[in-house]
């Protein structure tokens, strides 16, 4: 399967949602020694990490929710 978002729409969803990279971490489960990785969010929204289908998926359902 394709990707479903990149990470120029991931970064305009997170700000609309007003969630910063570290809480949205949080919320996908993503943590590095305890505490939420945002990094692993930059790197999706600068295009350094791919979002796969199943994230995809779920950062389109946690924060589709919130922008509703």
């Amino acid at each position: 399967m394709g990707l479903i978002m990149n990470g120029d729409e991931l970064k305009v969803l997170r700000t609309k949602a007003g969630l910063s990279q570290s809480q949205l971490a949080e919320k996908l489960g993503y943590f590095s020694k305890g505490k939420p990785n945002r990094s692993m969010i930059a790197r999706f929204e600068n295009g350094h990490a791919s979002i796969n289908f199943r994230i995809g998926i779920l950062i389109k359902n946690i924060l589709g929710d919130m922008n509703e």
